[in-house]
């Protein structure tokens, strides 16, 4: 009996789309660029230059995967997906540029949020990195 209820359990689940790891950073920097509640074009121009400079591609592409990220990033319900494909494919140094840019994206308006504060927080902590990172990459994105 539970066979049964297992399987039919097991056959509902959708499954899931893959992303790039790529698709998956932008979906970290569109979570920042939103965790205030508001879209600046500010933001928005600097997710789009951090997805063209790490991509180095046609600005086709770098609009592809904007688009895909923001469709994710509006249906996810957390983000231990994304930062999943990210900690499984990118080393420490990798993250650690990932996180300077989401850093990059909070300040691109000229003011920290302390939403954008919080989420960039518990993403660092999920792309387990140790709080020095926060603090040097904070400083980096500040200036950049």
């Amino acid at each position: 009996m539970l066979d049964r209820i297992l399987a039919f359990f097991s056959a509902q689940e959708p499954e899931e789309e893959t992303l790039s790891v790529d698709e998956a950073a932008a979906v970290l920097l569109i979570e920042v660029m939103l965790a205030d509640f508001e879209m600046d074009s500010r933001e928005r121009e600097c997710v789009s230059q951090i997805l063209s400079r790490r991509l180095n591609s046609p600005q086709t592409e770098v609009d592809r995967c904007l688009s895909v990220a923001m469709e994710r990033q509006d249906q996810s319900s957390d983000l231990y997906q994304f930062v999943r494909i990210i900690n499984e494919t990118y080393g420490e140094q990798q993250r650690y540029d990932l996180l300077v840019d989401l850093w990059r994206v909070a300040f691109a308006d000229g003011q920290l949020d302390k939403y954008e504060d919080h989420r960039i927080r518990r993403i660092c902590e999920m792309l387990h990195l140790h709080h020095s990172h926060f603090i040097k990459a904070k400083s980096e994105g500040m200036n950049a």
